[in-house]
C-alpha cells in the first residue's frame, strides 16, 4: 500500500500543471481500489489498480509529452512490486500453516524481481537513448524493448499464483 501511495505522490509531483489533476484522480481511484481489494481479501481487483496506476503515468506521457522519460524503468519496477506484494498479502492471509519464513522469502524474491526489471528497463532506456537517431529501425527497437518489459510483467504476474501454491505445504 505504501509503495502505491508513494508512486502516486511521485507521479503527481512529476506531472505538469495540466496533467496533475488527471494523475491525482487516476492515482486516487487506484489507491481506493487497492485498499478495497486488500480489505476484502480478494486478488481480483489488483490488476485494475495496477492499470489505473499505469494510466496515471500514461497521462503524464500523453499530456506532457516528454522526449525520453527515464522514470519509466522505475515505474515499471514499482508496478511489478506493487502487484506482487498485493497478491502476496491476499494469499498469505488464510495461510496459517505456512512454513516459517516463506513470506519473507517471497518478499525477497519480489524485491529481486523488481530490481531485475529496473535493471533491464534501464538498459533498454540507455540503448534507446543511444540509438535515438530516428527511423523505422530505431522505433522497432523501442517497441521491442517495451514489449520485453511488458512480457516480464506478464510472466511475473502469471507465475505468482503458481509460485504461491508451490510455497504452501
Amino acid at each position: 500500500m505504501g509503495l502505491a501511495l508513494g508512486l502516486t505522490a511521485w507521479l503527481y509531483l512529476a506531472a505538469s500543471a495540466d496533467a496533475s489533476a488527471t494523475v491525482a484522480a487516476l492515482g486516487g481511484v487506484a489507491i481506493v481500489c487497492l485498499v478495497a481489494t486488500l480489505a476484502v481479501g480478494r486478488a481480483d481487483s489488483i490488476v485494475g489498480a495496477l492499470a489505473l496506476l499505469g494510466a496515471a503515468y500514461a497521462a503524464i506521457l500523453v499530456i506532457d509529452e516528454p522526449v525520453l522519460d527515464g522514470r519509466s524503468a522505475i515505474i515499471g519496477a514499482a508496478l511489478l512490486a506493487i502487484g506482487e506484494l498485493g497478491y502476496l498479502s491476499v494469499e498469505v492471509r488464510p495461510a496459517v500453516t505456512e512454513e516459517a519464513g516463506a513470506a519473507t522469502r517471497r518478499v525477497a524474491f519480489v524485491a529481486m524481481m523488481a530490481l531485475l526489471a529496473l535493471g533491464i528497463g534501464s538498459a533498454m532506456l540507455a540503448l534507446v537513448d543511444l540509438l535515438r537517431t530516428g527511423g523505422i529501425a530505431i522505433e522497432a527497437i523501442g517497441i521491442a524493448a517495451a514489449a520485453g518489459v511488458v512480457g516480464l510483467l506478464v510472466l511475473a504476474a502469471r507465475e505468482a499464483p503458481a509460485r504461491a501454491r508451490r510455497d504452501r505445504p
